[in-house]
């Protein structure tokens, strides 16, 4: 079965939106001063509605963004609420998806409970996880070709599209400080229901080996957008709540 990466998305320029996600990841994503001044274009933006086991379970809010600097890199933020818990999370990689920062903090009753961080640097993955009980770390070397995304955060499948295809590549999940192997399959035209319409889609299917489990399903529009993400094992599943610009069911194009 053919492999590639996923088409990026439109590149509209796009203001930051501060509402999305709290003060303290901004550094995360900025990096210094210079890099939060450069202007960034809109990869993919919006809200899921998570179902778990066909129940509505929460919502994830997400902004993708690149930024025009000559380095390029593309910063990811979202908010996902699940019952009494809220989850801040933000991730920027460079321009070939490599992860360079990794935030993600759970808030339970307005309180946090639970905080994890890594960072990239001198060809080392540093990460910490800091709860109520005690502290852990680990630090170990990157592979050449790699990607992140948590367990729990859908929005970060884009990376996982986008830069997945490439041979080889292993698949960092930074709260379980561990690497996973990654086979990216495009499995081909499909259709996504949002509301009472279907959409033109796009499928896509991660395994950590090719003839192994499915980790994650994902479908896109033809912009590379995401409109779905399931992950079997889990029985979650993340539908877009509303229908993209320029995404439109067939007969309406």
């Amino acid at each position: 079965m053919e492999v590639r990466a996923a088409r990026f998305l439109s590149m509209r320029t796009h203001r930051w939106p501060a509402w999305r996600i709290a003060l303290p990841f901004l550094a995360i994503l900025s990096g210094t001063a210079a890099s939060a001044r450069a202007q960034v274009v809109v990869i993919d933006e919006g809200t899921f509605t998570i179902t778990v086991a066909g129940v509505r379970a929460g919502r994830e809010d997400f902004s993708i963004r690149r930024s025009t600097a000559a380095e390029g890199g593309f910063f990811a933020q979202g908010t996902v609420l699940r019952g009494e818990n809220r989850i801040v999370v933000a991730l920027s990689t460079d321009s070939a998806g490599t992860p360079l920062r990794f935030q993600w903090e759970r808030f339970a009753i307005g309180r946090s409970v639970e905080n994890v961080s890594g960072e990239f640097r001198r060809g080392l993955w540093s990460g910490r996880s800091v709860v109520a009980s005690g502290e852990s770390g680990r630090e170990f070397r990157l592979p050449d070709a790699v990607v992140a995304a948590d367990d729990d955060v859908m929005h970060e499948t884009w990376f996982l599209l986008q830069f997945g295809g490439r041979p080889g590549t292993q698949l960092l999940v930074p709260r379980a400080l561990a690497m996973r192997a990654l086979v990216l399959e495009e499995v081909g035209a499909d259709s996504v229901f949002i509301g009472l319409d279907a959409f033109p889609a796009q499928k896509w299917v991660l395994r950590a080996t090719s003839e192994g489990p499915v980790l994650r399903e994902a479908w896109t529009d033809s912009r590379g957008r995401l409109l779905r993400v399931r992950i079997p094992a889990a029985e979650l599943d993340a539908v877009r709540d509303e229908a993209l610009p320029e995404t439109l069911p067939p007969g309406q194009a």
